[in-house]
């Protein structure tokens, strides 16, 4: 009771009245739950239930005595679990589970650090036991890991032939003040190693913050070179036959895969100098955000560009491999090849990413912070676009599909 009373209730206003916060691990509950809420409510705060922004519920208005009571009957209920608030209170979206734009199993991942960090409620720092941890399945917003202290969102890369689950580290984003901040990518991690990197930064926040000091303000303080340096080494992925459970995903025995490609000697040359580039880029975007921390403006608006120019030249390469590096070229060849040919639209976005590459190339440098950090965030939705673009082209043959028909031909 003492640490449910610590972690879930909050004191309101009214006197002798508090809030009462009903954790649900990924938002769920079963309708016999339900209806047992239902029954509380009525008892116990006014037939009142909130839904939070934390997929948990929120019984206003209980009178203080009445706490031990409502603590009983939840976990007749099995809905007294502890820890809202918490890291172990995670917030996510459905991802692969349900949602067709998923990328990685955000849900999936959830479960293990919930049960994780669940498992160490009272013993973790209080100032790591009171960070957020949101996760999404793909780029898209919904589980909030923008706004998150520690946020997460599904991708996925390419090794060896097979697609292995990633989910891309957002740092520092504010949840409080109305999302004040949003954190921006630091880097794509092989999502069975996501509960490493929560361990090495949050022990390292503990170890260097100062006094008062919070996770935004350490994030600041250190800067996003040495975050990155805590979990570099993370991002390598082990060879498909020595570490087989890497190419799965959180929650889900089947292998995240798009098969042995079976590729000739001329075609692999062709992707190790796309995947080449489309590592460059990845650099060069992480430089542009350091550029952007050190106030540096337009070198954080011509880094972020000249990421999006790398990505779109590898691309180019797997079918002209002399487009030279003239940005003028890199521009109308993948507008001709990938972009008029719809190869680089996505099956619901369409040819938005695209359109980045596009408006930034047309209208120039633009000098100002808040134009560079968008410019940022869209050059790393169009490398997730690079990365996917060419993660279909390369499943045709394991699909038995022809490979797409030259550009000219097409137009034709």
């Amino acid at each position: 009771y003492e640490q449910w009373a610590r972690t879930n209730v909050y004191r309101q206003r009214q006197a002798g009245y508090a809030a009462v916060t009903v954790a649900l691990p990924l938002g769920d509950m079963t309708s016999d739950q339900t209806r047992r809420v239902a029954d509380l409510a009525r008892q116990y705060a006014g037939g009142d239930v909130r839904a939070t922004v934390e997929q948990n519920l929120l019984l206003r208005s209980v009178r203080e005595k009445d706490l031990p009571a409502l603590h009983r009957a939840l976990a007749a209920a099995s809905l007294a679990r502890p820890g809202a608030g918490t890291l172990a209170d995670i917030t996510a979206c459905p991802g692969t589970d349900t949602c067709k734009l998923g990328i990685a199993s955000s849900r999936g991942l959830a479960a293990e650090l919930t049960t994780r960090f669940a498992a160490r409620t009272g013993e973790l720092d209080p100032a790591v036991e009171s960070l957020r941890i949101k996760t999404s399945g793909c780029f898209n917003s919904c589980g909030q890991h923008h706004i998150a202290d520690i946020g997460f969102y599904g991708v996925s890369r390419n090794v060896g032939g097979y697609a292995v689950p990633h989910f891309q580290v957002v740092l520092g984003g504010k949840w409080r003040e109305n999302a004040s901040s949003y954190g921006l990518a630091s880097g794509a991690i092989p999502s069975k190693r996501i509960p490493e990197v929560i361990e090495r930064i949050t022990a390292r926040f503990v170890a260097e913050r100062r006094e008062s000091e919070t996770f935004q303000d350490y994030t600041q303080r250190i800067g996003k070179r040495a975050l990155k340096e805590m979990f570099a080494d993370l991002a390598a992925v082990p060879a498909h036959d020595e570490a087989p459970g890497f190419y799965s995903d959180w929650g889900d025995p089947r292998e995240f895969t798009l098969g042995d490609m079976g590729v000739g000697e001329c075609a692999g040359e062709v992707v190790s100098l796309t995947e080449f580039d489309f590592a460059a880029a990845e650099a060069q975007l992480f430089d542009a955000q350091l550029r952007l921390e050190e106030d540096a403006v337009e070198p954080a608006d011509q880094l972020a560009y000249g990421a999006m120019l790398l990505g779109a030249r590898g691309l180019v390469k797997t079918e002209f491999i002399d487009v030279g590096d003239e940005p003028a070229a890199i521009v109308r060849e993948f507008r001709t090849r990938f972009f008029d040919t719809q190869l680089f639209f996505d099956k619901y976005a369409g040819g938005k990413f695209g359109m980045y590459l596009f408006r930034r190339h047309e209208s120039g440098p633009r000098a100002t912070a808040e134009a560079a950090h968008r410019l940022i965030e869209e050059a790393q939705l169009f490398l997730e676009a690079c990365h996917a673009c060419q993660a279909r082209l390369a499943a045709r043959p394991a699909a038995g599909l022809p490979p797409p028909p030259p550009a000219a031909a097409q137009r034709a």
